[in-house]
This record gives structure tokens, C-alpha cells and sequence, in this order.
């Protein structure tokens, strides 16, 4: 499959997502980092602090290696695809954090003089290094665009997309991220899924469409 037939096939997320990238862009080239967040920072409440907490989670392996399962019962070129994207999303953020940007203290450091200052959610453990990209960020983004890249209706593109942001912002919430690393993390995941999505569409290979239900009911019936 072209590449460009791919990306003609999802701009029901391929425009938000540039709309909201070119926003964040813009944001980071006029406004101090430091900045940014403390006004993320400030808008908080009880509701927020519960569902970002728990939100976040999407963006970690606890809930990406089940939906990666799930996917091999949708088929195994999704299961392939899910595989490769995260996979590759991964590969990508660990080396921008050990070996790129090695040095990239995260807001529990930045912010250490004012911390007590800062609206923290409790129960939520404040890493303090290795901030840049952010792994959950890529790792959402790198999952619910293989779910997009699949979907056929535009609202479940859009839903997916919904997804993944709300695993970004809550990395600013709990101050655990600032926006250029989940920027940058988003980027990474969402072209992992697009690269891997473009690879595998060329094997054209009839078991790639069966599915581990398939194998399972197959052998029930046998």
C-alpha cells in the first residue's frame, strides 16, 4: 500500500493531530518551558487529579501488552503491526533518553525550590530524570494509532486520537513530563504506527488476515 494512500485514508486523525502539534510547536517557540507548565499546573481540581492519575496508565505497559493480546484475536497483521509500532516507539525513546538526551532533569528537579508551591496529585511518585521523550506519550501514541490506522469510521479514529492525548496531557498534570517531551514522544509513537503500518501492508500473505481466535475455534472444530 502507498504511503500516501495511508495517510489520504486517515485524515480524520492526521488533521487534528497536525492542528494540535503545529499549536503545541508554536506554544514551545514562544513561551519559556518553565512557563508552560506552571500554567498547566494551575488548572487542577479532585475530579482531574483521579482521572489523570488513573488515565495515565494507558500510556504504560500494564494496559499496552493486553491490547497488544487483543489485537491478535483481530488478526495478526494487526497484532504485527501493534508489535512493531510500540516496539519501535520504544527502541526510539530509550535512546533519546539514555543516550541522546541523557541529561534531562524532569519537573520534580526543575522546580525543587518551589515544589511545595506546585499541585502534585497524591499517591503519584515523582520520577526525577530521563525526561525527554516521554515514554508514556509515545507508547499511547505508538498503540491507539495502530487502533486508528485499523478503524474504519472516522469516530473511532477520532476516539483513539481523543485516547492518546488525554495520556499526554496527564504526563503534564502530575507533573511527571513537560509539553516538548510529550510533543516530541506523540511524534515518535504516531510515526512508529504509521512505519509500521506502511511495512507490513506489502506482505500480502492470507494467514496475516487469520486471527489466534481462528487457531483457537479451528482446533475446537477439528
Amino acid at each position: 500500500m502507498k504511503l500516501t494512500k495511508i495517510l489520504k485514508d486517515n485524515l480524520w486523525f492526521l488533521i487534528p493531530y497536525g492542528i494540535v502539534l503545529v499549536f503545541c510547536i508554536i506554544i514551545l517557540c514562544t513561551v519559556p518551558k518553565n512557563d508552560i507548565h506552571l500554567a498547566i499546573n494551575s488548572l487542577h481540581g479532585p475530579f482531574w487529579d483521579q482521572f489523570f492519575k488513573w488515565s495515565t496508565e494507558m500510556g504504560s505497559f500494564s494496559v499496552i501488552g493486553p491490547c497488544l493480546l487483543l489485537m491478535c484475536f483481530c488478526s495478526w497483521r494487526m497484532a504485527i503491526v501493534g508489535a512493531l509500532s510500540t516496539g519501535l516507539s520504544a527502541l526510539g525513546t530509550q535512546i533519546g533518553k539514555h543516550i541522546i538526551w541523557p541529561v534531562s532533569p524532569r519537573p520534580k528537579v526543575v522546580f525543587s525550590e518551589i515544589l511545595q508551591d506546585l499541585h502534585l496529585v497524591e499517591g503519584v511518585r515523582l520520577h526525577s530524570s530521563h525526561s525527554f521523550p516521554s515514554g508514556h506519550t509515545t507508547g499511547a501514541f505508538a498503540l491507539f494509532c495502530v487502533f486508528i490506522l485499523f478503524a474504519k469510521k472516522p469516530f473511532w479514529k477520532c476516539f483513539f486520537m481523543t485516547m492518546a492525548i488525554i495520556v499526554a496531557y496527564s504526563r503534564m498534570y502530575l507533573s511527571q513530563h513537560f509539553l516538548i517531551d510529550v510533543t516530541v514522544g506523540s511524534f515518535i509513537g504516531s510515526f512508529a504506527a504509521v512505519l509500521a503500518f506502511w511495512w507490513i501492508s506489502h506482505y500480502r500473505k492470507a494467514w496475516l488476515e487469520k486471527s489466534l481466535a481462528d487457531v483457537i475455534f479451528s482446533k475446537k472444530v477439528a
